[in-house]
């Protein structure tokens, strides 16, 4: 009889270890999904930075080539703006001598209607 109570206290003893163990392993399985969930967010944090620098550096290759593009744009109009002011001041040296002419052609035909 001291046997079998020895016995179902080490029983018990050993029913109450298994609780314990059982619920600390829950708690430890618990702490690791909380854990791998903080990874998975960490590696999803990861992953969107990651795509977000891809973005950024198409972004700035793209606003580069804009720039190119616009620089190479407004030397094309100041070169226009340079070839009407360089069109305008040989019409006007043109007409200037048109003017000329037209005042020796009327000096001229005054001469002859003397």
């Amino acid at each position: 009889e001291l046997q079998v109570d020895e016995l179902q206290r080490l029983l018990a003893g050993m029913e109450k270890e298994h609780r314990a163990l059982l619920l600390k392993m829950k708690e430890g399985e618990a702490e690791l999904a909380r854990l791998r969930s903080v990874e998975g967010d960490k590696l999803a944090q990861q992953d969107r930075s990651a795509q977000l620098e891809k973005e950024v550096a198409m972004l700035r290759e793209k606003i580069h080539h804009l720039d190119d593009m616009l620089k190479s744009q407004q030397r094309k109009v100041r070169q226009m703006i340079e070839q009407l002011q360089n069109s305008k001041t040989v019409i006007q040296a043109k007409d200037a001598v048109i003017q000329e002419l037209k005042e020796r052609v009327a000096y001229l035909e005054a001469e002859v209607s003397l």
